[in-house]
């Protein structure tokens, strides 16, 4: 993951400031002390004047050693204060040859000469603000040195004559003094700022750094999820594909929430022509309630081909979910055997809603309740295996279904429910097969919403033998 630097301290920004703007001041003043001395030196013609430079120069030499020395220190080495006591004695020196000006020789020299001496450490003072007063004790130090400098020389070199000149640049120091102070706070004031910028953007910028990271390692989760997700669909698939899915009069519907389905429906043929169907719901969606379906599956299909009755069936599928699922995880289910001759029905019902049976020209439906708790909830001593029997004549229509039919919900909350259910499988005007009928009225009732559970529906027809043969010759 990619790291970002972490911004200067407030502090640390305000001392390479101070010596970045030092630097070019320190520069000017080299130059301007070049120009002074060519002015001086043809007013005067006197040596002192190249005097006065070399000490000005001297001085700003000093200060390019101090600069040399903080651009070629790494950053941190020595403390800000160190810094600043190494600045401040260079300052000193500085004023103290600026505010030495008026010492120079004034004799016979013009008027605009001596006007000259008398403003040029007040005017370098004020240049001083913007470089300086990034720390007002660096400017202090560079103010009290050049005034007290040019007071005591002006005074020394004129005597009371100058006293009007001496008392003009005492009144005018004070303001250079609150004029630097202001400007240190404000400046001071803009970086904490600027810092406290700085820091967001940082923050910011590793925060997006992390995001991306995170997305990046979320991105190959996801990805190895799909990749693990098809091969246990495939697997899935193929495992549960045995069986008859084209038995005459059976017809079923599946809906899975994801893609792995929590339910599971089996339509097999027995040895002797008997009909089995196994409708399950396992604990929870998606691949864990899917792991489930595996091994019951294969119980399933491997009893039917013994052609062995609902009751063993569904105490083996017991046996075999009680050791293998954990606490807290069952499959509630219905296990239904039909006659050849579809004449008659064993159901076993564990959990599921009750199954319906219309009779041929009956108005209303036979429910068929649940008569035992799910598979793999008890052990084999304490499960109940009876099943219920049921005489079928021809036209007769059993369903067994799974609660996320009636319990389908549109965007506003509202299930399907069994009023739905039985006001449709009531209607005559619907021919059989009546789920087709039935899938597209919950799919309307749906709608948008998203699935909130998966929808196993099995519609059972009681076909008789004659029109049972025919479709397997057809077949």
């Amino acid at each position: 993951m990619q790291k970002t630097d972490k911004p200067e301290s407030v502090e640390r920004q305000r001392l390479r400031l101070l010596f970045k703007q030092s630097h070019t001041a320190s520069l000017m003043s080299a130059v301007g002390a070049v120009a002074c001395t060519v002015i001086f030196y043809a007013g005067t013609q006197h040596a002192a004047t190249f005097y006065w430079l070399a000490a000005v120069w001297a001085a700003v030499a000093l200060r390019f050693q101090v600069y040399r020395r903080f651009f070629n220190t790494e950053p941190g080495r020595d403390s800000v204060r160190t810094w600043l006591l190494r600045n401040s004695w260079s300052t000193v020196l500085v004023g103290l040859a600026w505010g030495s000006v008026p010492l120079l020789p004034d004799h016979d020299v013009s008027t605009y000469t001596h006007q000259l001496q008398s403003i040029i450490p007040g005017f370098i003072l004020m240049a001083a603000i913007t470089s300086y007063g990034v720390y007002f004790s660096q400017y202090l130090a560079l103010w009290a040195s050049t005034g007290i400098a040019t007071v005591s020389t002006t005074l020394y070199t004129h005597g009371l004559d100058a006293a009007g000149e001496a008392l003009l640049m005492a009144l005018f120091l004070p303001v250079l003094l609150v004029t630097a102070k202001r400007y240190g706070a404000s400046l001071s004031t803009s970086l904490e700022a600027k810092h406290r910028s700085e820091q967001l953007v940082a923050q910011m910028t590793e925060t997006n750094n992390e995001l991306q990271h995170h997305n990046a390692l979320l991105a190959h989760q996801r990805d190895q999820i799909e990749q693990e997700e098809r091969l246990a669909h495939h697997v899935f698939h193929q495992l549960t594909l045995g069986g008859d899915h084209r038995l005459p009069g059976v017809h079923t519907w599946n809906q899975a929430m994801g893609s792995l389905s929590g339910d599971l429906t089996q339509t097999a043929r027995g040895p002797e022509g008997q009909t089995y169907i196994f409708l399950g719901d396992f604990t929870g969606h998606g691949l864990p309630a899917a792991l489930g379906a595996l091994p019951a599956s294969s119980v399933f299909l491997a009893m039917v081909a013994k052609g062995l009755p609902v009751d063993m069936i569904a105490t083996e599928l017991n046996r075999k979910l009680f050791h293998l699922l954990p606490v807290g995880y069952f499959c509630c289910a219905v296990l239904i055997e039909l006659s050849a001759d579809r004449s008659r029905a064993s159901i076993w019902n564990g959990g599921l809603p009750p199954l319906l049976l219309r009779r041929s020209g009956a108005a209303g439906y036979e429910k068929i309740p649940s008569q035992s708790v799910p598979l793999g909830v008890l052990d084999a001593d304490e499960f109940a295996t009876e099943a219920h029997s049921r005489d079928l004549r021809p036209g007769d229509v059993l369903y067994a279904y799974t609660d996320g039919l009636t319990e389908a919900e549109n965007v506003d909350g509202e299930m399907w429910g069994f009023d739905r259910l039985e006001q449709l499988l009531l209607r005559d005007d619907i021919g059989s097969p009546k789920l087709p009928t039935l899938i597209d009225a919950v799919l309307e009732h749906v709608n948008l919403a998203p699935a909130s559970d998966d929808i196993s529906v099995v519609e059972l027809e009681a076909v008789p033998a004659a029109v049972d043969d025919a479709a397997d010759a057809a077949a």
